[in-house]
């Protein structure tokens, strides 16, 4: 039969040993605790990244009519042609059957800038000049007596005010200038790099 003395030492053994296993629970519900605190803030991080989808901006006072503004981005440049108010009057007259994809339904723009003239702001035409089929960079019309604003040497294509594509000009494969998100605050023109795939 067992002294005394190693009874109260079993006791005292279980009680340790006892106290251990809560110790080490504790320990792993504070560790569980702060990973998972840990992972919350990253997923925050990722979406207030994901809400500040601006990637550059331009003083809206700063833009000429008639002339483009270039801006730089991760993926390459994006133009700002401030639009004349013949440019605008044209728009609004030019003649659609004269336009590949006059209603851009096969055109890359946001769904709130498939109108007439694919922007946020009819004064500002925000677009990637570059031409689908080769990348080639379009230019400024150096003779803007018509309503051909934009040309580009790989294939001649002509576009308008609004980066439309002129039927009789380019290659068939060519579709109108992508247009990227954009929105007018705070006094600056803020542009994005979101783009539509288009089916």
């Amino acid at each position: 039969m067992p002294s005394p003395s190693s009874v109260a030492s079993l006791k005292r053994r279980k009680i340790l040993s006892g106290l251990m296993k809560l110790l080490v629970f504790i320990a792993f519900v504070f560790v569980a605790v702060a990973f998972t605190s840990s992972l919350s803030t990253n997923s925050k991080e990722s979406n207030n990244q994901l809400t500040t989808r601006w990637v550059a901006s331009v003083p809206i006072a700063d833009l000429t009519a008639g002339e483009v503004n270039t801006l730089s981005w991760a993926g390459g440049i994006i133009w700002v042609y401030s639009r004349t108010e013949k440019d605008i009057k044209t728009l609004l007259a030019l003649d659609e059957e004269k336009l590949r994809d006059a209603a851009s339904d096969n055109s890359e723009q946001p769904e709130n800038m498939n109108n007439v003239f694919r922007s946020i702001n009819q004064k500002y035409f925000v677009f990637i000049p570059l031409e689908n089929v080769r990348g080639c960079q379009v230019s400024l019309n150096d003779e803007r007596k018509t309503e051909v604003i934009f040309t580009e040497p790989c294939y001649r294509a002509k576009f308008d005010a609004a980066g439309r594509i002129f039927k009789m000009s380019g290659n068939k494969a060519q579709t109108n200038l992508p247009v990227p998100d954009h929105i007018i605050e705070d006094g600056e023109l803020k542009i994005g790099i979101w783009t539509p795939d288009v089916n």
